[in-house]
Formats: structure tokens, sequence, C-alpha cells
């Protein structure tokens, strides 16, 4: 009985071993430094250039649920494929083809209108976006 205990617990730690390895697409995870690096985009699962810069007329033609872009503190974010699962709701469209830093930062439209909880966005919020990084805004 105990030899039969211990083989179930042996496959049960290999099965989440390989759950955990799928699940991550067998990359081990990077530090933050490495993600502003080399973010990936959501969209293609690929690797971008930060450094492209989009001008704000450029950014300004992705406003809408199904092509959403946004800037914040300089960067800019194709977000479009996390609009659906925002936990916020319609509340991210704000940001939508403008500058959404005050939104981010904040929870704050640019008059200073309170958005959701109107705190901050999560250390894990950040990341999600860092990964969404496609380029900054130009000069």
């Amino acid at each position: 009985m105990q030899k039969k205990y211990i083989v179930i617990c042996i496959i049960a730690l290999i099965a989440t071993g390989l759950a955990m390895y799928f699940l991550f697409g067998g990359k081990p995870s990077s530090s933050p430094s490495q993600q502003n690096s080399s973010p990936v985009n959501a969209n293609t699962e690929s690797a971008v250039n930060t450094t492209k810069a989009f001008s704000i007329q450029e950014i300004a033609l992705h406003a809408s649920a199904t092509d959403c872009w946004t800037i914040v503190n300089g960067k800019v974010y194709n977000i479009t494929s996390y609009v659906p699962r925002h936990p916020g709701g319609d509340d991210i469209l704000r940001a939508c083809g403008t500058d959404g830093t005050s939104l981010f930062t904040q929870r704050r439209t640019d008059s200073g209108q309170r958005v959701g909880s109107g705190t901050p966005h999560s250390d894990t919020a950040a990341d999600q976006l860092a990964r969404l990084q496609i380029g900054v805004v130009a000069n």
C-alpha cells in the first residue's frame, strides 16, 4: 500500500511539472529587465522592437475595442488582446488611441475623474502591460 501511494505521488508530481511546462510555453521566466528589452506581443507571441517610434497620430488610429493601442509613460502598447479580459470591463476602452498614463497609474481620467477603484494598478498589471509593448512615442 505504501509503494502504491509513493508511485501515485510521483506520477502527480510529473503531471504537474508537465502541465506547468506546457502552460508557460516551456520557456524559463524572465526578469523585469529582460521583459523590457524583449517584450512579447500577446497577439503574435513574438519578440517586438520596443524602440520603434510611433507618432501620436498613428496611435490615435487604433482607438477601438478590436484595435486598441495606448501610451503609458511614453511607451506604446497594443492592448487589443487584453481588452476582452480586462477585469474593469469597458473602462479600458478609454485608453484606446490615447495617452492612458493617468488611467493606468492613478485610475483617473486626464480631467481627474476617478475610474474603478481610483488606486494605481498592481505590479501584476504592470507586468502584463510590459509584455504588450510595441514601441515608444516619437519625439
